[in-house]
């Protein structure tokens, strides 16, 4: 059976991994912080998981330096919020 959580898996200047560890193929949001305070919402459909149902990669634009990308799942809960969030070092 198929349940609603995605992960941040990593994270680099270049690309964001999320993990649909619970399998279902939902629509999320990556919101990413910069060092500088901006921020930036990447909206996904379903569709992104066609080609990989396990691991999704987005690629960022942006050339700034990552503070914290959190995935949000909107109205969908998600079983493990805990693991929706990755900060950088």
């Amino acid at each position: 059976n198929n349940y609603i959580d995605l992960s941040v898996k990593s994270a680099d200047a270049k690309t964001v991994s999320i993990e649909n560890v619970g399998g279902f193929a939902i629509p999320f949001e990556v919101n990413v912080v910069y060092a500088d305070g901006t921020q930036e919402a990447l909206h996904q459909t379903p569709a992104i998981w066609e080609k990989n149902q396990k691991v999704a990669t987005i690629t960022l634009k942006s050339k700034k330096q990552i503070k914290e990308i959190t995935v949000d799942n909107g109205i969908f809960l998600d079983a493990t919020p805990a693991n929706n969030t990755w900060k950088s070092k």
